[in-house]
């Protein structure tokens, strides 16, 4: 697939690569196996093949299903294009940004037990590469091994020097905490050369931090518990009575007659906040 679309759109690729500034940073921080060009192949070649489907099938849908004027199914679906390319486009954009964030979060996360375990073995007197390949190794969380690892790969196989690798992962890392302990490790081995002392430092601040995140976490589950509480339990309870009571009286709400409000109630209103709050907690999750 990848060689198909580069055949097709990789000129055109190459061009826009040239004119993607820091777009390009933010794509080679998300995770990407491929090249950029690739990456922008592959995006043009979907959409030139499903642009004329799109096209197409709203052309259609609106003369032949719908039997509008001929002029008025072109102009709507001339729109109907636009709207399309701008959401593609959204999306071709967006998702690097989605998946450098979601990486980021990932690492955050994980970051500080992970500096705590450097420390403990650059106590031991361990080399730089030596530690950055062991965490590498025993790291459980594919995305902070990675990180470690292609510090070795620009080490190993590109052949850059310890300073110029440290530089690299700072300023290509998705996480701005990973990426402050890169630039100060690099600071920490052109000076003073203690490793240790570092890496304990930053594990102490980094420990300090997650406890407040935690005890926010904490008060944010709390707060959506009461909102549960409302959304879930009283508010529907209080509406469904209301409502029944109103029923048997015979009155209306703005021409509704209250079984169907509680129908809507019951099979729309109390899935749709039942949804909002999962999405609240995993928002909310995702920070520890």
């Amino acid at each position: 697939m990848s060689s198909f679309s580069y055949a097709i759109a990789g000129q055109l690729a190459k061009r826009l690569s040239r004119r993607a500034g820091v777009f390009k940073d933010i794509y080679y921080t998300a995770g990407f196996s491929e090249p950029f060009d690739a990456y922008l192949s592959r995006c043009i070649t979907a959409y030139l093949f499903t642009a004329p489907a799109v096209t197409i099938t709203a052309f259609v849908l609106h003369s032949l299903i719908l039997r509008y004027p001929l002029l008025f199914s072109a102009i709507l679906t001339f729109l109907l294009l636009i709207i399309y390319s701008l959401l593609f486009l959204a999306f071709v954009l967006y998702y690097p940004v989605y998946r450098r964030h979601a990486r980021g979060l990932k690492i955050d996360s994980r970051i500080p037990y992970t500096i705590s375990y450097f420390a403990a073995l650059a106590a031991a007197g361990m080399g730089i590469e030596a530690l950055m390949e062991r965490i590498a190794e025993v790291e459980d969380v594919k995305e902070v091994a990675r990180e470690f690892a292609l510090f070795l790969t620009d080490v190993k196989v590109l052949g850059f020097d310890v300073l110029t690798a440290l530089e690299r992962r700072s300023r290509m890392s998705p996480s701005i905490v990973l990426s402050l302990f890169f630039a100060g490790l690099r600071d920490t081995y052109i000076t003073v050369g203690n490793l240790y002392e570092y890496a304990a430092f930053m594990a102490r601040r980094l420990m300090e931090l997650k406890r407040y995140t935690l005890r926010s976490v904490l008060n944010s589950i709390s707060m959506v518990a009461e909102a549960y509480i409302t959304l879930m339990v009283a508010a529907p309870l209080m509406f469904v009575i209301m409502l029944a009571i109103m029923g048997m009286l015979g009155g209306t709400i703005a021409g509704f007659p209250p079984q169907l409000i509680i129908l809507i109630l019951l099979v729309v209103g109390i899935p749709t906040s039942a949804i909002a709050v999962l999405l609240m907690l995993d928002g909310i999750l995702s920070r520890v």
